[in-house]
């Protein structure tokens, strides 16, 4: 009984090991093969049975042959079409989908697709190559892994970083040449979001668009206060003037624009854009540069007196004197001085010594002869309708000025001194030439009016010897006349007394008898009062 147990045993562990062995040995069969499948297939040197992508047929090639198919069939061009981005103020960004890494080239895409069926997992391999042997297609997509985030940006930057240079100016400008008034719309204010281009990009650039249109601005985008804006800007046109001291005061244009009319194009424009508003100008009547040329426009008198027989110490006087004299203007109101111009004739000055009459007798003094630029300024002065205040005639007749025309002055007196009394400025203009003094006054002639003078004569006979004469009286009156010749007015001189030379005068015989004795014991004092 127990004999046949223990053989019934022996018969049933052998049966098991034997099943046991066999089941092992299928194992290791079955593994071994499907590892040497999968070896056979990683090591075959060729893509998954049919393998497509994008319509193509890839099966059982090599990666070189893929990736020739794939040039073959245009991949390079067909999957880098460039992305347009088009923002606002016309600006535009070119994205190449290669430099993005938005695609792959046709051998990155064949290393890919090689790679398939030839990882490290043999059994991932021979998984794969059963699902492609057995399938109707095996169709797989070939992506971007990684988008180049630098390149992106920094072509979203040369968009955004105009666009802020373009619209940073929040100031009005006046272009009065062009007659505009411009400004930007939402200028100082707005901006574009990059983080939020690079999104909508990024999605661009991953899908097959073309082209993108971009026009959110962010910022807040506010309608000016265009009737301040009038207020501050809109002006009534304005003459130019002339100020207290003739100094032109600019004129203004008329600038004026219809407010409305702004506010509709401000409307209408897209933010960032330049708003243009047409401005109506207005020319005022009279002009800066019109006043500018009314100052010393018209030679208003010219007088000429000749030294040809003059020293040259003389003639240097003159010269010398005629140069202080030269460009001097004088203000309406304002009082010239002749001392007060030429200054003190010393020999530091450059003046030398020259003929003067000193109580009506002839000396030597420093400066002589500037009397001759006086008196011819003073004959200019009468003709350009100077005011005469002080004058004094000379002694005796001068001879280069008819009598009456003349005015004799000494350090410090006496002056000839005259004032400006006409509605602008005059300006002397003073020139020696030829063995000539030219002495010329230059202002604005504004009527017409002109000096007609004449002479009022009058004998001086002496008061001991009444039939004696010894002078003459003369008064120059000048006629005021319009441009018709009517006299408007009358205004006399001060009156001077010439002496005649002593030879001149036809004295008694007694008297020239006496005043021959008086000389011999006569200490005579000479007081310069005349050059």
């Amino acid at each position: 009984m127990h004999t046949n147990h223990r053989k019934q045993a022996s018969r049933f562990g052998q049966a098991l090991f034997l099943g046991l062995l066999t089941t092992a040995i299928f194992v290791f069969l079955l593994v071994g093969g499907y590892a040497w499948a999968g070896y056979t297939v990683t090591h075959n040197g060729h893509s998954l049975p049919k393998l497509q992508m994008d319509g193509l047929q890839l099966g059982d090639m090599t990666e070189e042959e893929i990736a020739q198919t794939l040039r073959n069939a245009g991949w390079d061009a067909r999957k880098n079409v460039p992305l347009t981005v088009s923002f606002p103020l016309g600006l535009q960004a070119h994205f190449d989908r290669m430099d993005a890494r938005a695609v792959v080239t046709a051998e990155e895409a064949a290393k890919e697709l090689f790679a398939l069926g030839h990882s490290e997992s043999w059994f991932d391999n021979l998984s794969r190559y059963l699902r492609a042997t057995f399938s109707s297609g095996y169709r797989v997509k070939i992506g971007p892994k990684a988008l180049n985030e630098n390149y992106i940006r920094a072509n979203i930057r040369s968009v955004t970083e105009p666009f802020r240079q373009e619209t940073a100016d929040a100031e009005l400008h006046l272009d009065r040449q062009n007659a505009l008034l411009t400004l930007i719309k939402g200028g100082g204010s707005i901006s574009l979001d990059e983080e939020k281009i690079y999104a909508a990009v990024s999605q661009s650039l991953l899908g097959d668009e073309e082209s993108l249109t971009w026009t959110e601005i962010d910022g807040e985008v506010r309608l000016p206060d265009f009737e301040k804006v009038y207020a501050d800007v809109c002006s009534d046109p304005r003459d130019a003037a002339f100020a207290e001291d003739f100094t032109v005061i600019p004129e203004t244009v008329g600038i004026d624009f219809n407010v409305a009319e702004a506010e509709k194009a401000w409307r209408e424009a897209l933010p960032g854009a330049r708003v243009v508003i047409p401005l109506v100008l207005t020319e005022p009547e009279v002009t800066a540069e019109e006043l500018e040329g009314m100052l010393y426009r018209d030679r208003l008198c010219f007088m000429t007196t000749y030294y040809r027989d003059s020293t040259e110490n003389r003639k240097n006087n003159i010269r010398l004197a005629a140069s202080k004299l030269d460009g001097i203007t004088l203000k309406p109101g304002e009082v010239f001085s002749y001392n007060e111009t030429i200054g003190q004739r010393t020999e530091e000055a450059g003046f030398l010594l020259a003929g003067a009459y000193a109580d009506g007798e002839k000396v030597e003094e420093i400066g002589g002869g500037i009397c001759q630029v006086s008196s011819t300024l003073y004959c200019a002065a009468m003709y350009a309708q100077m005011t005469t205040v002080s004058r004094t005639n000379h002694y005796f007749d001068v001879g280069y000025l008819s009598m009456g025309y003349d005015a004799t002055v000494s350090w410090k007196q006496p002056d000839y001194r005259f004032r400006n009394d006409r509605d602008y400025p005059v300006k002397i203009v003073a020139f020696c030439e030829d063995d000539s003094v030219t002495v010329e006054f230059w202002g604005t002639d504004t009527d017409g009016t002109h000096v007609s003078p004449y002479t009022m004569k009058t004998e001086v006979y002496d008061e001991e010897y009444p039939t004696v004469l010894v002078g003459y009286s003369v008064t120059v009156v000048r006629q005021i006349v319009d441009a018709s010749d009517n006299i408007l007015a009358r205004i006399q001189e001060p009156t001077g007394l010439y002496h005649l030379h002593d030879q001149d005068i036809a004295w008694p015989e007694e008297k020239r008898l006496r005043d021959a004795a008086q000389t011999q014991t006569q200490t005579f004092i000479f007081v310069p009062n005349a050059y």
